[in-house]
């Protein structure tokens, strides 16, 4: 049949549904084209959560200089700190803080003093003593007092070795010790003031222990002049203290 479609001219005529074949598919009409087919879209999973955007390269590189800045002023302020409360606070009686010259404790002691101490110098003295009486027994000669303390004598010009102005046996024997190594010379001796004369006792009733230089001395003046020549470093008015004549006597 003319004008027929190619198809309609070898169509074999109907068939029953349920052979299990069918004609091939009419194509479709219209006046467009088949679109054509679109990509499969790919999903990215970090789409759903973009990324923040990165801060510029120059504000990273100010706050990690500020970072560490801050970093070593914490480490200089705990240095100081524990610097501060480490550091022991200046003890009474140390270098460096103020002190008063120590009295006598209540047992009649210095501070810092010991009985021993005292003990064993008073021993001392006792043997200074004896050579004394043997070297120079009390006859009438003249001789330089240069000190002469009983046990507890407060002396406010002078320090002893204990730091303060009272003198306990320590201090007279390390007093006696230091005249006898000084500008007195080698021939320094130890008495009792019960040792010639009429005894000198404190109100206490204590003797004083007397350091004594001999010399060729005629008299009192000889004594005064030697004085004199000795501690002419010394103001004459304070030099009665240091230096001044005293005659052995046999005591009464």
């Amino acid at each position: 049949m003319a004008g027929a479609p190619w198809w309609e001219q070898f169509d074999p005529g109907p068939r029953e549904s349920g052979t299990g074949s069918s004609g091939p598919t009419p194509p479709v009409t219209g006046t467009g084209t088949l679109a054509p087919s679109q990509p499969e879209v790919v999903r990215d999973e970090h789409q759903d959560h973009p990324r923040p955007p990165r801060p510029p390269r120059g504000l990273q590189v100010v706050a990690a200089v500020l970072a560490l800045v801050l970093v070593a002023l914490l480490g200089v302020l705990a240095a100081r700190t524990v610097g501060a409360t480490s550091a022991p606070a200046p003890q009474e009686g140390t270098a460096g803080a103020p002190t008063s010259a120590p009295g006598p404790s209540p047992t009649g002691r210095p501070a810092g003093g010991t009985a021993a101490a005292d003990a064993a110098a008073t021993a001392e003295l006792e043997e200074l003593r004896r050579q004394g009486l043997a070297a120079h027994p009390p006859d009438g000669q003249w001789v330089a007092q240069l000190a002469a303390k009983s046990v507890g004598t407060t002396d406010p010009v002078q320090t002893a070795a204990n730091g303060s102005s009272t003198f306990y046996a320590a201090d007279i024997l390390a007093q006696s010790r230091e005249i006898a190594s000084g500008v007195a010379g080698g021939d320094v001796f130890v008495l009792k003031t019960t040792d010639f004369g009429d005894g000198l006792v404190d109100k206490r009733d204590n003797p004083y222990w007397v350091t004594l230089a001999a010399g060729p001395f005629g008299n009192a003046d000889d004594v005064r002049t030697w004085c004199a020549s000795m501690f002419a470093t010394t103001p004459a008015a304070e030099r009665g203290n240091v230096c001044l004549p005293k005659q052995l006597t046999p005591p009464e």
